[in-house]
């Protein structure tokens, strides 16, 4: 199926944040003719949906996160169709705790406001979701700045699901690399990453927000090259788990990538909304 996207002139003081894909003003290059795929919404154990405003200027992650889930266990593994510019993300109707044990939304390196980044909507969505018994991975260097540009002491959903009690947004300026480790005690504990914006982004280097957490809430990733603070949390309730990322994990080695993912998959599925033995039936349907 052939779709056409068509953009409509718009006076530069109307859309002041859309003018171009680098934040740091460089021009944009002559990309790729976007590429829609016809993605069929199947009940799955992993859920990836990208929020990039369906711009080619924005690398699309999906395919790094399908693979390391996949190299992790998780079986079957279903993808959001692309969302409409300026439209909220494509989530299943039926998106439940039971139907997607997990949700994994990236924002790459979608820098721009809501709701050209994650909205309202898509928070209420995922809100109502982890409420059902889900577990959630947010990966979004931009994800504060485009949503929460004003943020300080975190509120609503980042405080109240991804337990992320003060945010600190671009603590570093364009850096290419970055190095995180693990915290003591951690899901993480013992890792050391360094990761390459160059690896994963085609229009930005890296822009890191980092954070404190709830007191439901633990460091789980700290920012070596910003004085520890915390760039990735974890938050654990009696119902639902996040994993919130500050900067592109996907940015490692591939091995080290895997090592992260196969972590978060483990502490995921270790209280998954479907009963072990049933969910192993149910995977060994889409293996046959």
């Amino acid at each position: 199926m052939t779709r056409v996207l068509t953009f409509v002139a718009a006076a530069a003081l109307a859309l002041p944040a859309f003018a171009t894909d680098s934040r740091l003003g460089g021009p944009d290059a002559d990309w790729p003719e976007f590429q829609f795929y016809e993605t069929l919404l199947v009940q799955a154990e992993v859920l990836i949906c990208l929020d990039t405003d369906a711009n080619p200027g924005f690398s699309d992650l999906t395919p790094l996160y399908y693979a390391a889930f996949s190299t992790a266990g998780a079986s079957p593994i279903a993808t959001c169709a692309v969302e409409v510019s300026g439209g909220t993300i494509n989530f299943p109707p039926d998106l439940t705790g039971n139907n997607y044990p997990i949700v994994v939304v990236l924002t790459s390196e979608n820098w721009w406001s809501a709701p050209q980044n994650i909205d309202p909507a898509d928070e209420t969505v995922l809100a109502n979701y982890l409420d059902s018994g889900g577990n959630l991975l947010i990966v979004g260097q931009d994800y504060m700045y485009g949503a929460h540009p004003t943020m300080g002491a975190c509120t609503g959903f980042p405080f109240d699901y991804l337990g992320l009690d003060h945010c600190y947004q671009d603590v570093l300026w364009g850096p290419n690399t970055a190095h995180i480790t693990g915290s003591t005690g951690g899901i993480f504990e013992g890792e050391s990453v360094t990761l390459d914006s160059a690896n994963v982004f085609i229009s930005n280097p890296f822009f890191p927000d980092c954070a404190d957490p709830t007191p439901s809430a633990q460091y789980g990733f700290y920012y070596v090259d910003a004085g520890r603070n915390g760039v990735v949390i974890v938050n654990e309730t009696e119902t639902f788990k996040t994993v919130w990322s500050g900067i592109e994990l996907a940015g490692a080695s591939p091995e080290a990538f895997d090592g992260i993912i196969e972590k978060i998959y483990d502490w995921f599925v270790g209280t998954t909304p479907v009963e072990n033995t049933s969910w192993g039936h149910i995977k060994a349907l889409y293996s046959r």
